[in-house]
């Protein structure tokens, strides 16, 4: 029987992904023949990386792995077990690859606007991510979250019986416990075990007597050490969490538990509103990092601009709750070298020895649907158009490199395989930017269904064919100018710019004024308001004497619409690049002081902290360093905002009989994400030939409480 040919478009995390689950097993690749067609030179996508002619690596962004990403988990340790045992690798086995991080602190203000940090430790458990096991019910993760709650009153100043009587009057009549706010949430947690463990879904008396309970707990802490919480203090930002947590459970119980609703059922509201509309405090609502953290984590903000935060609520609600509730080990796990080396690599290698073909330097041109029949409301992809960006010397292109047991991707091509390798790199050609003007080696490649392929799997990012000018030409201009879902799809939906630093240090990080132990921060001081302490990526990274001795990735969004400069404007690229230079030094002048006090100089960044040449003296050390601007369309986040995630499309949902989508901005469980792309990657090989059978939380977003925790 003949292979069913299979072009994937897109080298990123979702087309890898779907790549690797064609061809998983002996009997999958004996149907299957696939070829991934990638722009420019390198693998991964937004989770690419490279080293540059320092050893250095340096990558898009601050790439981490949560403990619930239970696809991504399982590749990875599939990816190690079947690697040459003979090859003396780096990172031997997967949990040398990507190692617990439990300490993420918090970004806060004090009273006097000044930046402090609370610090957040999470709790580890025996769980291993990736083993496929089923997800917690609904009422296991509001357990979890009040036993952090007692936890987090009982270590701040929680206030006596006679106190939160006076505030809150006298405790719930069905409830023994204690008649203090930690007293009277043990007594729903208590209440929540057993309406949890009802074959039958709860009543709204059973609902109402939790609420009694969580809510009397919540106005006596409110009312003692919440009213008196200094800005910044530990007990302010408990008393955020709680009342944030007091407004989700109301909102979960009503809106999702009683009716029997999917978290989907919310995504027209917005995030911030649906808080609101349950109670929370307006002014926590709007203004606590608690809140901002989930903004910040996953970089919902339309155009980059923090002052327009927008995230659906179920949706993130969901992400609340497969972080917080559903992870594994750790909380958050870190890679221990470049994304490039733990992950892309391998499974570039892996993908090879499978047999699947990779044709690097071919960008997406056009995708031509079959108007033979007009009767037919879904056509077959007939042609793919490509633009050849080069032509090699000899033979294939050969990407990366081995060396001290790792896999290695150049951050520029290997420019001595290229015909005219030379003179490209004199004039500085960026193959993967979307302002390339260098001209094509050659007419376009022409790709017809039938002859070359029978299926197709768009795993490009959204951005590169959202129509975001009038200039350019459209990707996928026929298939949107027929309408329907598709042009639904890539109309409504949102993408998100954002921004990357990486900062090589001669000091320690202790010695920069951070010593409460390794971190990796959220919600800080804007736009760099996501940071990791990454030194351990130096370890790996080979740059000559004196190396470097701490390392510092941060991130954030971006706010512009550079994005939508059309291909024209070649200038774009640098105008973000300087932009993004100049607004991380006034950063780390104006709002470094919180993560390193002791990297001042008479009030102002000591730029002696950053590891430079002999002679760089003040702002010019910075330019020793590295910084992005991610305009590129295809390197923008996927904006998850209200209202739009019934335009979001499943993997088999295109409207075009062979045209499979694949990526973090369809419909896939996890929305914006890594472990978001690799699902839909998934989801995407499930349409084609029915594996995976299972896709660990793929349907967590639209699974009605009645029917499970899910898989």
């Amino acid at each position: 029987m003949a292979k069913r040919k299979i072009i994937i478009l897109g080298g990123g995390m979702a087309g890898l992904s779907a790549a690797y689950q064609l061809t998983k097993t002996p009997a999958l690749r004996d149907r299957h023949d696939v070829t991934l067609y990638q722009l420019g030179w390198r693998l991964g996508g937004k989770a690419a990386s490279g080293r540059d002619e320092r050893g250095r690596n340096l990558e898009h962004g601050l790439h981490v792995w949560f403990g619930c990403y239970e696809n991504t988990f399982q590749m990875i340790q599939e990816v190690y077990a079947a690697r040459d045992p003979d090859v003396d690798w780096a990172l031997k086995t997967w949990r040398d690859a990507v190692k617990p991080q439990d300490y993420t602190p918090i970004g806060t203000r004090d009273a006097a606007g000044r930046w402090k940090y609370w610090p957040l430790t999470w709790a580890t458990n025996d769980g291993v991510p990736g083993d496929g096991r089923l997800l917690p019910s609904w009422f296991d993760v509001i357990e979890t979250a009040i036993n952090w709650i007692i936890l987090y009153i009982k270590g701040a100043d929680e206030p006596s019986a006679a106190q939160a009587i006076s505030v809150a009057g006298p405790p719930p009549a069905h409830t023994a416990a204690v008649a203090t706010p930690s007293g009277v949430l043990g007594g729903a947690l208590a209440h929540i075990r057993r309406i949890g463990a009802m074959t039958t879904g709860p009543g709204k008396a059973d609902l109402d007597r939790a609420l009694d309970l969580v809510g009397w707990a919540h106005t006596a802490h409110a009312g003692t050490v919440g009213a008196a919480a200094a800005p910044g203090s530990d007990d302010a930002v408990v008393h955020a969490i709680f009342d944030v947590f007091v407004a989700v459970v109301k909102g979960v119980f009503w809106d999702l538990i009683l009716p029997d609703a999917p978290l989907i059922s919310l995504d027209h509201l917005e995030f911030r509103d649906w808080l609101l509309k349950h109670g929370a405090n307006a002014n926590i609502v709007a203004h606590s990092s608690v809140v901002r953290l989930v903004y910040d984590t996953l970089f919902q903000y339309e155009n980059g601009d923090g002052a327009t935060p927008n995230l659906a609520a179920g949706t993130g609600l969901g992400v609340i709750m497969r972080l917080v509730g559903t992870y594994k080990g750790s909380m958050m796990w870190e890679v221990q070298a470049g994304m490039g080396e733990v992950i892309v690599g391998p499974l570039y290698e892996h993908l090879v020895r499978n047999g699947v073909t990779f044709e690097f330097f071919h960008a997406a041109a056009g995708l031509e649907p079959d108007d033979g029949d007009p009767a037919d409301p879904h056509p077959p992809i007939k042609t793919i158009r490509l633009t050849r960006q080069v032509r090699t010397l000899t033979g294939d292109y050969r990407p990366t490199v081995r060396e001290n047991g790792l896999v290695l991707w150049p951050t520029q091509p290997h420019w001595d395989q290229l015909e005219g390798g030379a003179a490209m790199q004199a004039a500085g050609v960026n193959f993967e930017s979307h302002w390339c003007d260098w001209p094509p080696a050659g007419p376009e490649v022409v790709l017809q269904r039938g002859e070359d392929f029978d299926t197709v799997v768009l795993a490009i990012s959204l951005g590169a064919f959202k129509p975001l000018n009038d200039q350019d030409p459209q990707l996928c201009g026929t298939l949107i100018a027929r309408g329907g879902a598709f042009a639904d799809w890539v109309n409504n939906v949102g993408i998100v710019p954002s921004m990357a630093v990486q900062l090589w240090c001669n000091r320690p990080t202790a010695d920069l004024g951070w010593t409460s132990g390794k971190p990796a921060t959220v919600a800080g001081p804007e736009y760099l308001n996501i940071w990791a302490d990454m030194t351990q990526v130096l370890a790996f990274e080979t740059e000559a004497a004196p190396k470097p001795l701490s390392l510092h990735y941060l991130t954030g969004t971006y706010a512009t619409t550079l994005y939508r400069a059309p291909a024209s404007n070649i200038a774009a690229p640098a105008a973000a690049s300087a932009e993004i230079r100049q607004q991380a030094i006034n950063w780390l002048d104006d709002s470094s002081a919180g993560l390193w006090p002791a990297a001042r100089a008479e009030g102002h960044f000591d730029w002696n902290v950053l590891s430079a040449p002999a002679g760089a003296v003040g702002e010019a050390r910075f330019d020793a360093q590295f910084w992005r601007a991610n305009i590129d369309p295809t390197e923008c986040t996927t904006l998850s905002a209200a209202g739009t995630t019934k335009y979001r499309l499943h993997a088999d949902g295109s409207g075009f009989s062979n045209l499979i989508l694949a990526g973090e901005g369809t419909a896939n469980g996890f929305t914006s994400s890594f472990e978001g792309a690799v699902m839909s990657g998934a989801a995407a090989s499930r349409a084609i030939c029915g594996e995976p059978t299972h896709v660990v939380g793929y349907d967590f977003l639209e699974r009605k409480p009645s029917q499970g925790p899910g898989e």
